[in-house]
């Protein structure tokens, strides 16, 4: 194979790249139900059919298609024949820095920010009339409330277009802390002011006002000593229906997986492609829909350059099962297959790309010191948790993607294939599986 062609479909095959709904990589994977529920739709009808404002939280390990799953919500909500909404779409990677602790005021303030743009965009105006508009009258509020931080935005290079806390962080503490001496004042203008941007989205043609997601903040992760800091931010400000962030607006959050069995409301939850049922048994479904997946990003002529034409079938069948159904890991192995110097690829060859990738896996299972609660879940397949210790484990887990959720008439829950086979997680002789009726946390 000619390398500019390895090149290229190395580049189709980037693990980090979000598609768009049009993409012509893209497979609607819900069209197969091997995630239970067709995501987009489900998304929508709550918004749809609503006469009041809408909160949702939604979550999923990263790289299990959420994004392209939000973009397709946007295309049916900004649908014309339907509710006809105007969408804000936030994706806080570019906006904020998601390895520090989270607060109310950064997610509000970039909301009424981004907000204002997009009504702007949508009257025709230009970026400019944001120095007199809603945030302006927002940020000389706080500037007023606060003198340093006046001085502080001069400094960054002032809010003008480009009001982002993740380049600016000396700004982003100050504004925390004036707006948590001024909490209620905070929320009531920002309300205040995205009732009339919504108002403005309506006069200029959009029946259903404003619908804002805020997509990237299930990335919210810390540092090897701050995951858990940063998880509680998290939690604080989402809990009990997260009444600071509820807007007379709809609006969808994206939190992080851990939260989900953290919190008495509802998370939707994006499950894993299903390549085995909750018994161990192979899922034809999934792993056809992993197939398509992949012939997506690499034709089928190529495949059988790579892999061998009489080999094509048992190394995909290889991948999908070692995946989990995590779409993200597929694409991931395909560019490490493609980093190889020989085709095509021998089984040999795929078991050490396979082998090196679980490396990671097992390594955070070691340094997590959960071994035996792991164990639990391995046999149940559900996250039973008795004490704060363990409830830390299933935080650390499913953020590192060791844990993986399916769903069929209900969740259960399993540990990546490349953990499973570990001795380590061997059921020993002498000892039993907790009882099957042990409640979940």
């Amino acid at each position: 194979m000619e390398f500019d062609r390895i090149a290229d479909l190395y580049n189709a095959c980037n693990p980090e790249e979000s598609l768009e709904p049009d993409d012509p990589r893209n497979v609607d994977i819900d069209q197969t139900g091997v995630r239970g529920e067709k995501w987009s739709d489900r998304l929508a009808k709550q918004i749809e059919l609503s006469r009041v404002p809408v909160c949702q939280l939604f979550t999923g390990l990263r790289g299990t298609g959420k994004s392209t799953e939000l973009r397709r919500l946007d295309a049916r909500l900004s649908d014309r024949k339907r509710r006809n909404f105007l969408t804000v779409l936030i994706d806080a990677d570019q906006v904020l820095d998601l390895t520090v602790e989270i607060d109310v005021s950064d997610v509000l303030s970039l909301i009424l920010f981004q907000s204002e743009k997009v009504v702007l965009k949508a009257e025709g105006s230009s970026l400019p009339a944001l120095k007199e508009g809603p945030f302006a009258r927002f940020w000389a509020w706080a500037t007023t409330t606060d003198v340093e931080l006046g001085k502080l935005s001069v400094a960054a290079g002032g809010v003008g277009a480009d009001f982002n806390l993740k380049s600016n962080p000396t700004v982003r503490t100050r504004v925390r802390e004036v707006i948590a001496n001024h909490a209620a004042s905070f929320v009531k203008r920002v309300g205040d002011e995205l009732s009339e941007l919504n108002l403005r989205a309506q006069h200029a043609g959009y029946k259903g006002g404003l619908f804002i997601i805020f997509d990237s903040l299930e990335k919210l992760r810390g540092t090897s000593l701050t995951w858990r800091d940063v998880l509680t931010s998290a939690e604080r400000i989402f809990a009990n229906g997260a009444p600071f962030l509820q807007l007379p607006v709809s609006v969808l959050y994206t939190v992080p997986p851990a939260l989900a069995r953290r919190m008495s409301d509802p998370v939707e939850y994006l499950p894993m492609i299903k390549v085995r049922d909750k018994e161990g048994s192979v899922h034809k479904p999934g792993l056809d829909a992993i197939y398509a997946l992949i012939k997506k990003r690499v034709p089928e002529a190529d495949l059988g350059e790579i892999f061998g034409a009489n080999d094509v079938n048992n190394r995909l069948r290889a991948i999908a099962l070692w995946s989990g159904g995590y779409p993200r890991e597929i694409v991931r192995l395909l560019q490490a297959v493609l980093e190889l110097e020989a085709f095509p690829v021998s089984s040999e060859s795929l078991e050490r790309v396979l082998h090196r990738a679980g490396n990671t896996y097992r390594g955070i299972v070691y340094d997590s010191g959960a071994i035996e609660w792991l164990r639990t879940v391995l046999v149940e397949k559900q996250l039973i948790m008795n004490d704060d210790k363990q409830r830390e484990a299933a935080d650390l887990l499913l953020q590192s993607n060791v844990i993986l959720r399916y769903l069929n008439a209900d969740e259960w829950f399993d540990v990546h294939p490349s953990v499973a086979g570990m001795k380590e997680l061997e059921t020993p002789p002498t000892s039993s599986a907790p009882a099957s009726g042990a409640k979940s946390a």
